[in-house]
């Protein structure tokens, strides 16, 4: 821990002190220099630097309801290996990770957002799930000259619309996530989707997603069903899926949700009828609640799995030791996007928002959990995706060992070169 900040009056204090230091100097050049060395100093002391404030991070998420398994406390300690790796310090300055709970609602995490950057001096956020909460720190966060690290979140309408200089996507997004298995899925025949998901605009964005990247297939979206968030059966949603003969079902229910769908179809036996089911939004905690006899044969979409290669293994393990599992993808997200932060705040020198964005921007990011990957101009993080199908019992080696990768998918395939044509960061 560094040194709290002093009240304004006793930074006064010391800045007049400095002042009444410098005043004996007298004549010539010295006497006009005085002004500004004082100037100089009593800015230095201003921004903490010379009191040791240390360069806080906020990690804000999801620490109770339905997707905490993915994001969370795991979030946390993901951000805390990051500073580790980093060795600690930046710019003379101890790195300190601080979280907080924003409860699943936007005014308690806007108003968590606000008193720490107005009172508490964090200089980034990070993970941020929930679009809408997503979608107002990315704005404080630029109002406040801040930097905006998402990775639990995935609306289109943060580099869009609503894109921001200061803000970055950095592991999903609802156009990604749809098109890997709607794509894989067409190459050996699948041809005819039904799209359920949850009813408010994420679950809106990714059915688009679906229904653009079946489109683009020459395939067919036979029907679509949505239902609100914490619906306990799903039995006559997935009746009506059944109903419509689909190839396959695409699932943008997340967390205990999404398990639940999962569970409710497995009973139905329409794995077993042949229709094929990707969720959207599945992750290792998701299958280790329902077991691996229920949930083989589940295909999904991610940016990271752990077992990919050594360096994935190696930061899985030591995350593992403080949590007893290995990260999500939105776990490892925080941590790259921490890891390339602080990468960003060295090589520029400064912990000033606009300008470590800007050299955000102009760094490539390589880390254990993203190898390769780099920053659109509107935010957006070009990175490659695996699309991944749940094991059998039989073919799991090991606790945790959930996912075979079936195909890695280049950025290429998954993302345009060119930033979002809705971005409007020049009327920022």
């Amino acid at each position: 821990m560094g040194a709290v900040r002093p009240l304004p009056s006793q930074a006064c204090r010391r800045y007049f002190h400095v002042v009444s230091m410098v005043q004996p100097i007298t004549g010539g050049w010295l006497s006009m220099a005085r002004p500004v060395v004082a100037a100089v100093v009593g800015s230095f002391l201003w921004g903490g630097l010379a009191l040791g404030e240390p360069l806080k991070i906020g990690v804000l998420t999801d620490m109770s309801g339905v997707i905490a398994d993915t994001v969370g406390r795991g979030s946390v300690i993901a951000a805390e290996l990051a500073v580790s790796d980093a060795g600690g310090t930046a710019l003379g300055r101890t790195i300190e990770i601080i979280s907080a709970d924003h409860q699943l609602k936007p005014d308690v995490g806007l108003t968590i957002a606000r008193r720490w950057f107005d009172e508490e001096h964090v200089e980034a956020i990070a993970d941020i799930p929930v679009s809408t909460i997503a979608l107002g720190i990315q704005n404080l966060a630029h109002t406040k000259g801040k930097i905006a690290l998402i990775s639990g979140s995935g609306t289109l309408d943060l580099y869009g619309k609503s894109c921001s200089p200061t803000g970055f996507v950095w592991t999903f997004d609802t156009s990604v996530l749809p098109r890997a298995p709607v794509l894989s899925a067409a190459e050996s025949g699948v041809k005819k989707w039904f799209a359920v998901g949850p009813d408010y605009s994420f679950g809106h964005q990714m059915e688009r997603g679906v229904a653009d990247a079946v489109k683009e297939t020459g395939g067919q979206l036979v029907g679509t069903r949505r239902a609100a968030i914490g619906t306990s059966d799903y039995a006559s949603l997935l009746l009506a899926a059944e109903e419509a003969r689909p190839d396959a079902i695409a699932s943008s229910f997340a967390g205990h949700d999404g398990v639940l769908l999962i569970e409710n179809a497995v009973e139905f036996g329409l794995l077993q009828k042949g229709i094929r089911i990707a969720g959207l939004m599945l992750f290792e905690s998701d299958v280790h609640s329902l077991g691996l006899d229920r949930m083989k044969g589940i295909y999904t979409t991610t940016a990271f799995y752990w077992d990919t290669d050594d360096n994935t293994r190696n930061f899985a393990k030591r995350f593992s030791e403080k949590t007893g599992r290995p990260p999500s993808a939105l776990q490892a997200g925080v941590y790259s996007s921490v890891t390339h932060y602080l990468k960003a705040v060295k090589a520029a020198g400064t912990t000033s928002g606009p300008e470590v964005a800007k050299k955000m921007h102009e760094l490539p990011i390589s880390d254990l959990t993203t190898p390769s990957a780099r920053i659109r101009a509107d935010g957006r993080v070009l990175r490659d995706m695996f699309l991944v199908q749940v094991k059998s019992p039989e073919e799991s080696k090991g606790p945790w060992d959930y996912f075979k990768v079936v195909r890695r998918m280049k950025v290429d395939e998954l993302m345009s070169e060119a930033p979002n044509p809705d971005c409007k960061l020049a009327s920022q």
